[in-house]
């Protein structure tokens, strides 16, 4: 049973819920019966400076051109998209979030939960409001672990297989991203001394 807007939203952090947002616009734009984890690809790519679209610079197939490669990507999702059921409605509400990228949500949380850098937040966070109960929701999924459980979705891994990316590789670049000074194209200046 696909799971209304409003409660996806209360797993998720600020940046998440943005990206969950824009997905769901894809989703009522189209005007499809619910919002998939294609809709929350197509809402992440069309953005000028995201995480998954700096991952796919970084990780494109050395035999196809850059630009070339991320083209066939667009048009994968947007026929992936074609595909979804459109609805019954007159497509006035937001259309509710599917099975898949509700079960994306509760494992980027799960993720989370285990990577150590949130570790110590989430005990900050169960520690410090004695009146919430130690339980899962707890923990809000940031940005990066949402993107990365979205590119374990079936039909994501699939769509960026067809379009040359592994997600292996794009989910290692959106956890661990290069350092700022690498990404620079300037040349560094040493520190004043």
């Amino acid at each position: 049973m696909p799971t209304p807007v409003g409660v996806a939203r209360q797993y998720l952090s600020e940046g998440a819920v943005s990206a969950l947002d824009d997905a769901v616009a894809v989703a009522r734009r189209r005007n499809h019966a619910q919002t998939t984890s294609l809709h929350a690809v197509s809402a992440l790519l069309s953005l000028p400076s995201s995480a998954l679209r700096e991952a796919c610079a970084r990780w494109g197939n050395a035999a196809w051109s850059p630009r070339l490669q991320f083209r066939a990507l667009e048009l994968g999702v947007g026929v992936g998209l074609d595909r979804v059921s459109a609805s019954k409605g007159g497509g006035e509400e937001e259309p509710p979030v599917s099975n898949s990228l509700m079960a994306a949500i509760k494992r980027s949380q799960a993720n989370q939960r285990r990577h150590p850098e949130t570790f110590i937040l989430y005990q900050q966070q169960v520690n410090s409001n004695p009146d919430c109960p130690n339980s899962i929701s707890a923990v809000k999924v940031e940005l990066k672990h949402f993107v990365v459980s979205i590119l374990d979705d079936p039909i994501v891994s699939r769509v960026f297989a067809d379009a040359g990316f592994r997600t292996q590789e794009m989910k290692f670049t959106i956890m661990n991203p290069p350092p700022l000074r690498f990404l620079s194209s300037s040349p560094r200046t040493p520190p004043p001394l």
